[in-house]
């Protein structure tokens, strides 16, 4: 029998160099010779993965006992590991407690069996009979890292130096916040409620029916917002209640939004197909939908319009979180397209179709920037921008703030766009205004900065 204590010295330039070392012991069946020889080779791997190899070969001389050496690395509290070599000669011997393996086996069994550790003892299975892991009796039920053939060496070796250096693949994410909206005591349950799943699970089986679904999902987005339409007198609301009316509804339509969310990282995880058209007519949709009932998306300070300040700050939300999810699942041509494309709709008051742009959903809210603003003190630069950071889960916040300004920047470029379609002397005076603006913005930069510096 074999013996190896491994060493590891965790190096890190932005942490003090004095630290604990790791030891982690090794053994492992002289026989066959074979056997030796890939355990020498692995030691001599993991020496120039960093970790400092203990050979008895170089480190354990003559006279010295080494049964009371294994007995000592075993008990050794400073020792990190136990790393099992397990081939069938190990496992018959340490069965039998013939041998060194077999007193090993004892010292270790007792070891495993009382205080230490689970995550202590590993075993690693160098050998199959009959298709079953040659484990000796008492860890076989322990999880084992297998380095048997070529075919698993090299991932299962990656394994055993994440877990030597405590560096798993798989990290548990930190515990967030119960979403917002499950504090409300009256919850409106959404007709869009496990459609996602159901497309998960048909592009998961690459059913023809995926677009179908998908389809029906936005098809009854769209007809779930009428749940959520404010009505002055059905809603009794006045002078008095409107902010609080606004915002209880803004906060039950955040399901819809998260909802939406999913869906789209399902449809680009699950999917290698376009839907870019399928998203322009959703937009295009969505939009027809507040003509046809009319809610005027173009802002006003009067109740009637007020009443409407929910779905403005959805529609914002919604598009901030469409765009910030568009650039982490890296769809950025469908995200240009959306900006580009211009969605056509029926005026219901004439039937004449209208040429529109993601604009629409970018409307100022009077309801919080301006009536609940008063009520706060200090003054907030914008309370929409404190509802999108409250309610900035899946997404966050500073994700959304970048989407919010990339959609300012490209809402400037389709104005440039449309100046260039009108008559000379009008171009001139919007661009000089445009320069003006810049140039107040660019000044506005350079204090920043100078400031920064004279700190």
């Amino acid at each position: 029998m074999q013996l190896f204590i491994a060493e590891t010295v965790t190096c890190n330039l932005n942490q003090p160099m004095q630290q604990k070392l790791k030891k982690v012991f090794i053994s492992y069946s002289w026989k066959p010779r074979s056997n030796k020889i890939i355990v020498t080779e692995l030691a001599e791997r993991l020496t120039n993965d960093g970790i400092h190899i203990i050979l008895d070969d170089w480190d354990l001389k003559e006279g010295q006992d080494k049964y009371h050496f294994m007995e000592q690395m075993v008990n050794d509290e400073t020792v990190d590991k136990v790393l099992l070599v397990c081939n069938k000669e190990y496992a018959q011997k340490a069965n039998k407690k013939q041998g060194g393996v077999g007193i090993e086996s004892l010292i270790i069994s007792d070891e495993i069996y009382s205080q230490v550790e689970q995550t202590k003892f590993i075993p690693i299975v160098m050998e199959y009979d009959n298709d079953k892991p040659c484990l000796p009796t008492f860890i076989k039920t322990r999880i084992y890292i297998d380095l048997s053939n070529e075919e698993v060496y090299e991932e299962n070796y990656e394994k055993l130096i994440r877990n030597i250096y405590n560096k798993p693949v798989s990290k548990r994410p930190p515990i967030g916040k119960m979403p917002i909206h499950l504090e409300d005591e009256n919850p409106i349950f959404l007709p869009t409620a496990h459609k996602v799943n159901q497309i998960k699970s048909s592009l998961l089986s690459e059913n023809k029916n995926s677009k179908l679904l998908i389809k029906d999902y936005l098809q009854t987005f769209i007809e779930s917002l009428p749940i959520f339409k404010l009505d002055i007198a059905k809603d009794e609301i006045n002078n008095n209640n409107f902010i609080e009316k606004v915002e209880l509804s803004i906060e039950q339509l955040q399901p819809l939004k998260l909802d939406f969310i999913e869906f789209l990282n399902v449809l680009h995880k699950y999917s290698t197909e376009n839907f870019d058209e399928v998203l322009i007519d959703f937009f295009e949709n969505l939009l027809q939908f507040y003509e046809d009932n009319e809610i005027r998306l173009e802002s006003g300070n009067s109740l009637n319009d007020l009443i409407y300040d929910n779905f403005r700050f959805f529609n914002y939300d919604l598009f901030i979180n469409f765009v910030s999810t568009m650039i982490k699942l890296e769809k950025f041509k469908t995200l240009n397209l959306i900006y580009r494309s211009s969605f056509i709709v029926t005026r219901k008051y004439n039937k004449k179709a209208e040429a529109v742009n993601f604009v629409d959903l970018r409307k100022y809210n009077y309801t919080l920037n301006e009536f609940k603003n008063q009520k706060i003190n200090p003054k907030r630069v914008s309370v929409v921008a404190d509802l999108i950071k409250k309610y900035s889960t899946i997404v966050k916040f500073e994700e959304n703030k970048s989407s919010d300004i990339l959609s300012y920047y490209m809402s400037l470029i389709l104005r440039i766009q449309d100046i260039l379609k009108i008559g000379f002397q009008r171009q001139v005076v919007i661009i000089r205004g445009i320069l003006i603006y810049f140039q107040k913005l660019f000044l506005n930069d350079t204090l920043k900065r100078l400031s920064t510096f004279s700190m």
